[in-house]
C-alpha cells in the first residue's frame, strides 16, 4: 500500500469530494500506477488550451471492508478540474446527482460518458449512474480483472460496459442509441458507425483494437480535442 495526495505528478493534486478538502489516499500500488497511467493519458487527449489535470475530487480509494476498496484498488471519482497557465479551468463532473435536471444536462453528460469510456479502455469495472443510484455521484473504477489498457477488451454479456458504449454513442456521437445495458443489433450498428467515422474500416467493437480506438476517440471528442 501507498499513501499519495497527489495522482501521477504532484501537479495533480487529490482532494475528498464532500468536503473540498485536500487529501490523502491510500492505494494498492500497482493500481495506483495503473490510475496514474489513465491520469496521464486523458491530459494527453485534452485541447491544449484546457492545460492539465490539477484536482481530481474523490469520495475515496481504500477503505476497511469487503471488496476492491478493502484491498486499496478501487478509486471513485467525482471530479476532475483541469486548470491552464492562465488559470482558466475546465471541469469534468460525475456528479450525476448534482447536474441531471440541469437544463444543460446534456453537455455535463456528454464529459460524462467521455470520460467512462477513457476508464473503460484500461480498466474492465467501471461503474456508472446507469448501474445503480448509489453512483449517481461518482463513477467507480477498480481493477478486479486487469487495469492495463493492452488488456482492455468488450465483454458484450457486461451491462455496465454496454452502457458506457451506449452513453458514448449518444451523448458524443449524437446517435439515438438507447441506454439500457444491453446489447443487441442497434448498440453493434451504432459502435461500428463510430468506428468507420474514426478510421476503424473493418471489424466491431469487440476486437481489441477497436475497443481502445473507440474509447480513446470519444473522450477525445467529448473534451472537443478533434471533430
Amino acid at each position: 500500500m501507498i499513501t499519495r495526495n497527489y495522482l501521477s505528478s504532484t501537479g495533480c493534486h487529490l482532494y475528498y469530494e464532500p468536503t473540498g478538502n485536500r487529501t490523502s489516499f491510500t492505494f494498492e500500488s500497482a493500481f495506483y500506477s495503473q490510475l496514474s497511467g489513465w491520469k496521464e493519458n486523458i491530459n494527453d487527449n485534452t485541447p491544449a488550451s484546457w492545460g492539465w489535470a490539477s484536482r481530481v475530487y474523490s469520495y475515496g480509494a481504500y477503505t476497511n471492508k469487503e471488496g476492491m476498496h478493502g484491498l486499496g484498488r478501487a478509486f471513485d471519482i467525482g471530479r476532475i478540474v483541469y486548470r491552464n497557465s492562465s488559470g482558466s479551468e475546465q471541469t469534468i463532473s460525475m456528479r450525476y446527482d448534482v447536474w441531471r435536471n440541469y437544463a444543460n444536462a446534456d453537455w455535463y453528460k456528454r464529459r460524462y460518458w467521455g470520460t467512462a469510456a477513457s476508464l473503460m479502455g484500461r480498466f474492465r469495472h467501471v461503474i456508472t449512474y446507469m448501474d445503480n443510484q448509489q453512483h449517481w455521484n461518482h463513477i467507480h473504477v477498480d481493477n478486479a480483472y486487469y487495469g492495463d489498457p493492452a488488456d482492455a477488451t468488450f465483454n458484450t454479456g457486461s451491462s455496465s460496459q454496454s452502457y458506457i458504449v451506449q452513453g458514448a454513442c449518444r451523448q458524443v456521437w449524437g446517435l439515438s442509441t438507447a441506454v439500457d445495458g444491453d446489447w443487441g443489433p442497434e448498440t453493434e450498428s451504432h459502435s461500428t458507425s463510430v468506428l468507420r467515422r474514426i478510421g476503424r474500416t473493418s471489424g466491431t467493437i469487440t476486437s481489441r483494437a477497436n475497443f481502445r480506438a473507440f474509447c480513446t476517440a470519444s473522450f477525445r471528442k467529448a473534451a472537443g480535442t478533434q471533430a
